[in-house]
């Protein structure tokens, strides 16, 4: 969680990095001579530095930093430094600078947690477990493919991060208070010294948008929200079936010496409920959102900023650790799942399969006849391995007057788990073949997401250092 503290000291020093573009800018554009331009950096690194009043409101941070500013500035010098901005601007500037960095986090997580997934599904192409629609099995599949519906909805909602971060790499800065001012500056050169990849086309919409602060909290959200659903699935799994999972003891609350045997899952637990928590601050960020006024935000983006500030960093450690829970502290056991993977006749949908394509039966009299044998099977308590010839003989004489007499041998190469998922060789099915198909693709997507972002970053740094230099240079000829 964000502090007040934390939170107003980001703040600060973002309102001194956009102040220092904005200086550097009116030097280079001829409208702020050496002397004065070197005079007010320097004031603004030693402000930086100093202690932020106790205020939240970016608007009145960017007024008192101003103020101290001035204290040690030429008064000529101050006012041209208020050339072609205002405090509102500088506020929503900083807002934006502060929550980019946050999104940058956020999207390395989640691909950390991607490329977590999908390694751990590469170990288990050959895992089997049974699929439930609610409490009813439905069909066998193996973890690799079960995964793999985690994988894809973090793909989708990496991809709304994304657009919610080009969004936040837009800077409000030159937009004043929200017409721009009489004498503007290069609002792209501004935009080039902090990282930004462009200005804000509108000046009003750069001070009075709030869709960013809820994108960007919606997609801190969906990210989460295939983690939450898989935790909840495996917490079920330690429920049910506790020798289905084993836990590595740090993951497990201390012991306690009244309850021995009680060491519940408690960091899972916990990333489970901080997994919530993401959720449920998204919907403060679009409640706040909804009731900002037409019009520039003023004081009310800054509930929006912090609100949409704590729900991606909120996401980013829910990825931290579940990104740790499933790279090693988590081990399933395989043999324990495959021994369940065919309970409950879940592989007996597949005996009409074998009767058209063995006994070159019609369609609809081999579904009737394997809607009757899983029925006597149901009834008599039956999994799938203990359907015989028996059973379907005595079928085939109600629906088609005669016995088959099929041979055991080759109705277990279409009831037994593992050769019912064999079978299964459709793009995005979990035969081992497709599965792994699958997985190459989603980590070349995951390589790609990681170039971007690499190329981010380094565009965002390389801004930092060239207006620190650009600065220092300011400073050095006019000393």
């Amino acid at each position: 969680m964000i502090g007040v503290d934390a939170w107003r000291r980001d703040l600060w020093l973002a309102i001194g990095t956009a102040l220092t573009a904005h200086v550097v800018v009116l030097q280079q554009s001829g409208l702020l001579d050496d002397t004065c331009a070197a005079s007010i950096l320097g004031a603004i690194e030693a402000t930086s530095q100093g202690e932020p009043p106790a205020t939240e409101s970016a608007t009145a941070l960017a007024a008192i930093f101003e103020q101290r500013v001035d204290t040690v500035t030429p008064a000529a010098c101050a006012a041209l430094s208020r050339i072609g901005r205002g405090n509102l601007d500088v506020a929503a500037t900083a807002h934006h600078l502060i929550l980019r960095q946050h999104a940058l986090a956020l999207l390395e997580a989640a691909l950390l947690v991607r490329l977590t997934l999908i390694e751990l599904a590469g170990a288990h192409v050959f895992t089997l477990l049974p699929v439930y629609i609610g409490a009813s099995p439905l069909q066998p599949s193996n973890l690799a493919h079960v995964l793999t519906s985690t994988v894809a909805p973090l793909r989708r909602a990496t991809a709304r991060l994304q657009l919610a971060l080009t969004d936040l790499d837009q800077v409000a800065l030159g937009s004043g208070s929200l017409a721009g001012a009489a004498q503007p500056v290069d609002r792209d050169a501004l935009a080039s010294l902090l990282g930004a990849e462009v200005a804000t086309e509108s000046t009003i919409d750069a001070l009075s948008s709030v869709d960013e602060f809820v994108a960007a909290s919606q997609a801190a959200a969906a990210i989460v929200h295939p983690l939450e659903r898989l935790m909840v699935e495996l917490l079920t799994l330690v429920r049910q079936e506790p020798q289905a999972l084993t836990l590595d003891d740090a993951l497990l609350a201390p012991a306690d010496g009244s309850l021995p045997h009680f060491r519940p899952p408690q960091v899972l637990e916990r990333c489970l409920n901080d997994a919530r928590g993401v959720v449920q601050q998204a919907m403060v960020t679009e409640r706040a959102a909804s009731a900002v006024p037409f019009g520039p935000r003023g004081e009310a983006g800054d509930a929006l900023a912090q609100s949409s500030a704590r729900a991606m960093q909120e996401a980013t450690r829910v990825c931290q650790t579940f990104a740790m829970l499933v790279s090693g502290p988590l081990d399933f056991n395989r043999a324990w799942l495959a021994r369940n993977a065919g309970r409950s006749l879940m592989t007996a949908g597949d005996l009409a399969a074998f009767l058209v394509a063995e006994e070159g039966l019609p369609l609809v009299a081999a579904r009737d006849i394997a809607a009757l044998v899983t029925e006597r099977a149901r009834d008599e308590g039956l999994e799938a391995s203990a359907i015989t010839p028996g059973l379907i003989d005595a079928a085939a004489m109600l629906v088609i007057g005669r016995e088959l007499g099929v041979e055991i041998e080759r109705l277990g190469a279409y009831l037994a788990p593992r050769r019912f998922i064999e079978k299964r060789t459709v793009q995005g099915g979990p035969a081992p073949v497709a599965v792994r198909e699958l997985l190459d693709i989603e980590s070349q997507r995951v390589a790609r997401d990681q170039l971007e972002l690499e190329a981010r970053q380094r565009r965002i740094e390389d801004a930092r250092q060239h207006l620190g230099t650009l600065s220092h240079e300011i400073v050095s000829l006019a000393s």
